[in-house]
């Protein structure tokens, strides 16, 4: 149910409608008073409304205000002349102010637009003058000058209202063509200036006629007041004004009905003169002049707009901005310093919470600040489709310059009607063009990518090292389903050693690829890529059918679980511990025998689906197979990791390890110690990581730490090498049970 005190101006024009239909029968004195008290109404309303929306163009509406301010002046010095002389005395001070009434509403509707199409809205406005003026000339201007009714001054200041009448009429109608804008608020405004155009040619049509106007035009003049009052209140006026001037649709029905329109009324007003010419020779040639005159300026527009129709493919037809195609064109043939791409950050979620039409409204605000920024930067703005932007820069400065100043023009919060403001920030990719045009596009589309992966709201430049980089992850992320399905993937194991008697006593299995031709691949090149593509689902699941095919030979000889790593995105898949338990299903091997390891940061990144993420864990937990957390002590939240989450065992980052045997080391060496006393307090074993020195190890040993894996015992070797070394280490002795080797890495009772 919509509230009554958020449709103000519904109330508003309801009580107007009262007014105006009393305004007739009042005395002539009790009307001048209702113009006032109307007028007043008007100003309190718009001043309302622009503290209530607060619209970001708000300068026409300030000059509406200074409109009918004048306007009750006049009214008001008319009505005491009228009360205290009995008639309406000329010329007066009134005469004067309300002189100035109209070149004020002609400076504000000229400022509902920001910008016009200079000769297309020239033609236009040359048209609609002389179609107009033919109409003012047939019957107002022509029968006042030959009726002998009105002379002198009084005549003189009739014929100035009427050619500001034909002004507002042009700047009326170049509102309406000019801009898309159909908002309720908009509509109100072109409706009460109409209806002000209407009434002002009834009064003179009238006039010339010798009938009394007065009680004919004062609801037309009290109802464009109330039009205007209510436009100001309603919620839409926040958006209606100041609006970015569009190039015109070449085949609008509307603009085609109107010049065939024109050229009718033109052409029987012309031959009524003609026919009629019983007032000289200047009734005859004015109307043949301005037909003539409309004519010709018809012909000319025509003629744009067949041009205008060539050029359509190469503008935006939602901000009138240049599209892609003019950019492209604009690239192959112009001598450009930079191309900035803009892109605006959360966009989508604007659209969401407001809706396309006010998604669409932000966008030509958008395009008309940068278009305006553009402009005193001897750049070019365009629109290349969605929320994405272009700027072209053609002077000295550098483009990086310009793009700090549309982040920040582009942060200003954007009104919504009914809804406040919509905040949005801005991505800009700049690639300098010093080195030409080619590539400038795919230079520039690196550069803003690159500012949206570092958080966005940001100014990011093009390097070169970084579009190496992103082609080497193109190349990967392109063959890595292709790379599984060649069998170029294989796992490597390293082993982990009890650090008091130096048996290995688990193996982590590490993923390696190698391409066809002999080339390797490293780990940290292309599992990050994985993980960010989803490759690494399908991958992962391969790893995990393969380490538990490799323990249906190794768990029965050696007892030796092997450990597999699991990335945020297979712990966010509700399939994931079904995976794990069909390919142990599938080999005949416990789940004691798999350990399951997660990175810290890979918990971080999936806090957003905990409650999937716990209970896939729990469910591998319950079937025997054990969590361990990698590099811990890295990230921000261990703690609240290990009262929530189903944990087995610790890897402690491979940094403490390298740095606790060093001068200083002091601080490091109290971390393993809390880390390795935490373990311990819950029941949990400790992995150290990254032991590459006999020191190192002595050192974690003496601390407490319980296994360790680095390169002093071993590197990482394919799985006949591990499976060699199990066997020497075990040649001796019968298999080993698994409660011998188990107590290492899980609490015993």
């Amino acid at each position: 149910m919509v509230s009554v005190t958020n449709r103000p101006y519904r109330w508003y024009l309801a009580l107007g409608a009262l007014v105006v239909a009393a305004g007739p029968v009042l005395p002539p004195a009790v009307q001048q008073g209702t113009y006032v008290l109307t007028g007043l109404s008007t100003i309190v309303a718009i001043v309302m409304g622009v503290r209530r929306y607060r619209p970001e163009w708000v300068l026409p509406w300030w000059l509406l205000v200074a409109t009918v301010a004048t306007g009750i002046l006049s009214s008001l010095w008319w009505g005491v002349d009228l009360a205290v002389h009995g008639v309406r005395r000329f010329p007066t001070g009134a005469d004067v102010i309300y002189t100035m009434m109209q070149p004020l509403l002609v400076l504000s509707i000229l400022g509902w637009t920001r910008r016009a199409h200079r000769t297309g809205g020239l033609v236009e406005a040359g048209i609609v003058a002389a179609g107009g003026g033919a109409l003012m000339w047939a019957l107002v201007v022509a029968p006042m000058l030959h009726s002998g009714r009105v002379g002198g001054l009084l005549l003189a200041s009739y014929l100035l209202y009427v050619a500001f009448d034909l002004v507002i009429l042009v700047l009326t109608v170049r509102m309406l063509l000019i801009t898309r804008v159909r908002t309720p608020a908009y509509a109100l405004l072109v409706i009460g200036a109409t209806v002000y155009l209407l009434t002002d040619l009834a009064f003179y049509v009238l006039l010339v006629n010798d009938v009394s106007a007065t009680s004919v035009t004062a609801p037309g003049y009290l109802s464009s007041y109330l039009l205007l009052g209510a436009a100001a209140l309603h919620p839409s006026m926040a958006s209606s004004g100041g609006q970015f001037a569009t190039e015109p649709d070449p085949v609008s029905r509307v603009r085609l009905f109107g010049y065939s329109a024109l050229v009718v009324v033109s052409g029987v007003l012309t031959g009524y003169q003609v026919l009629s010419a019983d007032g000289g020779l200047s009734r005859v040639l004015v109307p043949l002049a301005l037909s003539s005159t409309m004519g010709v300026l018809l012909v000319v527009r025509l003629s744009q707009l067949a041009v205008l129709l060539d050029r359509r493919a190469r503008l935006d037809a939602l901000t009138g901005l240049p599209n892609l195609t003019a950019l492209r064109e604009e690239l192959a043939g112009s001598a450009a310093t930079g191309l900035l791409l803009v892109d605006l950050d959360g966009f989508r979620d604007v659209n969401d919470s407001y809706g396309h039409h006010s998604g669409d409204e932000i966008l030509r605000t958008v395009a008309g600040r940068l278009h305006d920024l553009s402009a005193r930067h001897d750049a070019v703005a365009m629109r290349l489709g969605g929320d994405e932007f272009a700027v072209l820069t053609r002077g000295a400065a550098p483009p990086e310059e310009l793009a700090a100043e549309l982040v920040d023009a582009l942060r200003a919060p954007y009104p919504v009607p009914g809804a406040g403001s919509a905040l949005l920030t801005a991505s800009v990719g700049v690639a300098p063009l010093s080195a030409g045009c080619a590539g400038a596009l795919r230079r520039a589309d690196l550069a803003l990518h690159t500012g949206q992966s570092n958080g966005g709201n940001q100014v990011a430049v093009y390097d070169a090292a970084l579009h190496a980089a992103r082609q080497q992850r193109t190349r990967i992320v392109r063959d890595l389903d292709r790379a599984l399905a060649a069998g170029e993937f294989t796992l490597h194991y390293q082993p982990i050693v009890d650090l008091h008697t130096g048996a290995t006593v688990a193996a982590e299995a590490l993923l390696r690829w190698t391409r066809a031709d002999g080339t390797a691949v490293r780990p940290d090149e292309f599992i990050p890529v994985a993980e960010q593509s989803g490759a690494i689902v399908p991958i992962g699941a391969w790893v995990v059918q393969r380490v538990c095919d490799q323990l249906r030979e190794w768990w029965p000889r050696y007892r030796v679980p092997v450990t597999v790593n699991a990335s945020a995105r297979q712990l966010r898949r509700p399939d994931f511990a079904a995976t794990v338990l069909a390919a142990l299903a599938a080999s005949g091997v416990p789940g004691g025998a798999l350990i399951v390891e997660i990175t810290e940061t890979g918990l971080i990144t999936a806090i957003a689906d905990a409650a999937t993420v716990t209970g896939q864990l729990g469910t591998l937990r319950e079937h025997g197979v054990r969590i361990a957390i990698d590099d811990f002590g890295t990230g921000y939240s261990s703690l609240a990791y290990l009262r929530q989450l189903p944990v087995d065992i610790l890897k402690m980052d491979g940094s403490f390890t390298a740095n606790q045997v060093q001068t200083g080391a002091a601080r490091d060496r109290a971390f393993i110690r809390a880390i390795v006393e935490l373990a311990d307090s819950l029941d949990l074993r400790t992995v150290a990581e990254a032991v590459e020195t006999a020191e190192q190890a002595d050192r974690l040993a003496a601390l407490g730490c319980h296994l360790a894996q680095g390169y002093h015992f071993a590197r990482p070797a394919p799985a006949d090498v591990i499976d060699a070394l199990l066997t020497a280490q075990f040649a001796a002795q019968p298999a080993p049970d698994s409660r011998d080797l188990g107590r290492l890495l899980l609490p015993q009772p």
